[in-house]
C-alpha cells in the first residue's frame, strides 16, 4: 500500500494534504493525533471506502483511481475495519457466532451458505478471542469491551490481510481498555496482519507496534519509529501542549501537564 502526496477534501475543505508514506506486510502502525486530524479519513482511504482528490495511492497494486467494482469488493475482502461505532443495530437479536460468521459471509458472498471450512474458521477466532463461552449469547446482552470482542472475531474471521482500527478503545473503561490492548497485542503475534490504529492516546499502543505516524490538520508531522514518535517534544508539538512522558512495561504514556500562569 503506497501513498505518494495523497490528498482528499470535500469541497474546498481539505482534510488530508502531501500524504506520503508506505505500508509493508506485517506492520504494526499507530497513527496519533488529535480530533479533527483526519485519522478516520486516512483510514477510508486505505479500505477503498474513499477516493482521493488528489495524488497517487496504490492498494494492493492498484490504483485507486481506476479502481473496478469488482477490484473494490477485492480489497474490502483483503481489509478488515473496525469503526468506533460498528454499524450494527443491537435490536436485532443476533447471538455472537451469528454476528462472527458475518465475517465469512462477506467472502463467500450474500445467501451462500458457510462450508464446513468457514465454520472452522469461526470456530478457531471465537477460541483465540475467549469467546466461545458467550457464542450462543446475544450480541446485545453484551458488555462494551465483550462487543469489541465480537467485532474483531468478526473481523479477523475474514482472515484480511490487513486489520484497521479506528479509536477501538472508545468507550470502554479503564479495564477493559487494558484488556483489548492485550487482545490487540495478541492479535498481531497470533494472526502475523497489518495493523493500522488510529488513537490519540499514546498508551493504548502495544509494544508491537514499532512505527507510529503523527497526524496534524491533515499531514503528516512525522513518521518513523515509535519511540523517536513518542516524545515531549513532538507531543507538544502534535497536541500543542506542554506533554510528560513514562515509559513502563514496554508501552509509552502520555499526560497533558498544567501551563503555567
Amino acid at each position: 500500500m503506497d501513498f505518494k502526496g495523497v490528498s482528499y477534501r470535500i469541497g474546498d475543505k481539505p482534510l488530508l494534504q502531501d500524504i506520503t508514506f508506505s505500508l509493508g506486510r506485517g506492520e504494526f502502525v499507530g497513527i496519533l493525533g488529535p480530533n479533527g486530524a483526519g485519522k478516520t479519513t486516512l483510514l477510508g482511504l486505505m479500505n477503498a471506502l474513499l477516493k482521493p482528490s488528489g495524488g497517487e495511492l496504490a492498494l494492493f497494486g492498484k490504483s485507486a483511481h481506476t479502481l473496478s467494482r469488482h477490484d473494490i469488493l477485492d480489497i474490502r475482502k483483503k481489509v478488515a475495519i473496525l469503526l468506533q461505532s460498528p454499524d450494527y443495530n443491537v435490536a436485532i437479536p443476533l447471538t455472537v457466532r451469528e454476528l462472527v460468521e458475518i465475517g465469512r459471509t462477506g467472502i463467500r458472498g450474500l445467501f451462500r451458505p458457510l462450508s464446513p471450512v468457514d465454520k472452522d474458521i469461526v470456530d478457531s477466532v471465537l477460541l483465540q478471542l475467549g469467546l466461545k463461552s458467550l457464542a450462543h449469547r446475544t450480541y446485545r446482552t453484551l458488555s462494551g469491551g465483550e462487543r469489541q470482542k465480537t467485532q474483531l472475531a468478526r473481523a479477523l474471521a475474514q482472515e484480511p490481510h490487513l486489520l484497521l482500527l479506528d479509536e477501538p478503545f472508545t468507550g470502554l473503561d479503564m479495564d477493559w481498555q487494558e484488556r483489548l490492548a492485550g487482545i490487540i497485542q495478541d492479535i498481531f503475534q497470533k494472526f502475523q496482519i497489518a495493523i493500522v490504529m488510529t488513537t490519540h492516546i499514546t498508551g493504548h499502543l502495544p509494544p508491537s507496534c514499532q512505527r507510529a505516524i503523527l497526524l496534524s490538520e491533515g499531514r503528516i508531522l512525522f513518521d518513523g519509529k515509535t519511540e523517536e514518535a513518542l516524545t515531549a517534544e513532538k507531543l507538544e508539538e502534535l497536541y500543542h501542549c506542554p506533554v510528560d512522558v513514562i515509559h513502563r512495561s514496554g508501552r509509552i504514556h502520555c499526560f497533558a501537564t498544567q501551563r503555567e500562569l
